[in-house]
């Protein structure tokens, strides 16, 4: 009897691993498989250049065997519209993560939400947000005082010093603040140590899971580690330095709420975010739980405030590296705006070269390489292949930002190729930085507003040059970004000497 089980167990065991996860006619290309391990022996990191290679740069779907689970990667500017435009209904999932119901009881905030609690949060955010500036007037009142906080520090640290500074903490308090005061109310002082603790852990949360392939393994096993519960238990072991980050992150917005409730103002005029979402759960208590809030506004920190500083980032070193585009972006702000008074919205319909610049840093920068993971809610047909209901789902913006059907000489740092033949800023659909369809980034409008207001701002007031002392060229320090994978993709620490414009003219 035990035998004739046992036999039954390796047969059953036997059929999943070899027939049931092995290659089907009719799937998307991929690397190869070997069973157990899929395509794992065929991979190279980064991922999403791997996926941009020569063999597979055209191909519109691909599907990447991560050990027993299927990864489906869309792989050119055609699929992604096909699947999140024409069909984006079919792709509103999110993969979920053990982590939160972990910490909290919680599936997700609003990254991670799917369903009706994502339609109703997406809607609410956007709303509340809109009403205290999101893309308006008010958000720009606000990023401006943080644009002359920046440089009043990089005056009085940097060239009153004469000091090159580490852009990293400089810049990511900048744009913290702007998020800040949209979802708190109140700007945090960089040398409050709560501060400088909160925005260190941001960091480590963007910054962790280097290897993408390793990290997708991990993520797309959840389901094993939870039905088995000694693995659970063990992976939670593993994983316990970024729970507990999240843990810290969480109690950091669960203070800043209690905050918020022993002050609460009129409902009809709330002061930030988190007053307007603490009216909501006035009428709706269970579906506005502190938790859920705290979710997401622990999203609304993730996604805006390491993306757009690192983006800064990336612009000054493609500046530095094409003093050329440098010169011809300051003889515009010059001739457009002058240098007596802040570059502000206003502005930004005259400066047509200024938004090329942005755009083509967007390009060459692609901080979320192979986007934010979706999961297909029903099964659907993306250029002629099969995508099964519950597949996990990546988009490869490297791949089609590289394109040279789309962006001829794609290693070249050029901003024209967002021009027209009149020299008229010409936005370009194969720009895909903030994604597409309905889950396209919700704070896109804060995120354009941020990077035009505060790198012309600096543009129009500093130069910018490496650290004399630092021995790796440009290209070294683009060639090995500080982190990626299961964040995004930043350039690796270095400093930058600035200098006063006016003295220099």
């Amino acid at each position: 009897m035990f035998l004739t089980v046992s036999l039954c167990v390796l047969a059953f065991v036997l059929y999943f691993v070899l027939v049931a996860k092995a290659p089907k006619s009719g799937d998307p290309p991929s690397p190869g498989w070997y069973p157990l391990v899929g395509s794992l022996p065929f991979l190279r990191e980064p991922l999403e250049e791997f996926l941009s290679e020569k063999q597979f740069a055209k191909q519109p779907v691909v599907v990447l065997y991560m050990g027993l689970e299927k990864l489906y990667c869309l792989n050119t500017y055609e699929a992604i519209k096909d699947a999140f435009i024409s069909q984006g209904d079919k792709f509103l999932g999110r993969q979920q993560t053990f982590i939160l119901p972990e910490l909290t009881g919680e599936k997700a905030g609003i990254i991670l939400s799917e369903d009706e609690q994502w339609r109703l949060y997406r809607r609410l955010s956007l709303k509340t947000l809109r009403d205290f500036g999101f893309g308006r007037q008010g958000a720009e009142e606000i990023i401006l005082g943080e644009v002359e906080e920046l440089r009043s520090g990089i005056e009085d640290q940097g060239i009153q010093a004469g000091l090159p500074l580490d852009t990293v903490p400089l810049l990511s308090t900048a744009v913290s603040n702007v998020i800040c005061q949209m979802v708190f109310g109140t700007r945090l002082a960089s040398e409050d140590p709560e501060f400088g603790r909160v925005l260190e852990m941001f960091q480590r949360i963007t910054q962790s899971q280097n290897n993408r392939t390793r990290s997708m393994v991990f993520q797309l096993h959840q389901n094993y580690y939870v039905k088995l519960k000694p693995l659970l238990r063990l992976v939670i072991a593993l994983r316990r330095k970024q729970i507990n980050i999240f843990g810290e992150l969480i109690k950091f917005c669960r203070k800043q709420l209690e905050k918020h409730k022993a002050d609460l103002g009129s409902p009809e005029h709330p002061r930030d975010y988190i007053e307007a979402f603490l009216h909501q759960q006035a009428s709706n208590p269970s579906e506005f739980n502190d938790v859920r809030l705290s979710l997401a506004v622990l999203d609304l920190f993730i996604a805006g405030t390491d993306t757009t500083s690192q983006t800064l980032r990336w612009a000054i070193l493609f500046l530095i590296e094409n003093p050329e585009v440098e010169k011809r972006l300051v003889d515009e702000i010059k001739r457009v705006v002058g240098s007596d008074r802040q570059v502000t919205m206003k502005d930004k319909s005259q400066l047509h070269y200024t938004q090329a610049v942005i755009d083509e840093v967007n390009r060459m920068a692609c901080l979320a390489q192979l986007g934010v993971a979706h999961r297909c809610t029903e099964t659907a047909r993306v250029c002629g292949y099969e995508i099964p209901k519950d597949a996990l789902v990546l988009f490869n913006i490297f791949n089609v930002h590289n394109s040279v059907d789309h962006f001829p000489q794609p290693e070249c740092f050029r901003p024209e190729r967002h021009l027209d033949q009149e020299g008229r800023y010409s936005p370009d659909e194969h720009l895909v930085t903030f994604g597409i369809g309905k889950r396209a980034c919700l704070g896109e409008s804060l995120a354009r507003m941020e990077l035009f207001l505060f790198l012309t701002n600096l543009v129009q007031r500093f130069t910018f040059r490496l650290d004399p002392e630092e021995t790796r060229t440009i290209a070294e320090i683009k060639a090995n970004p500080g982190h990626q994978g299961g964040g995004i993709r930043a350039p690796a620490v270095h400093k930058i000497k600035f200098d006063s414009r006016r003295e220099e003219e």
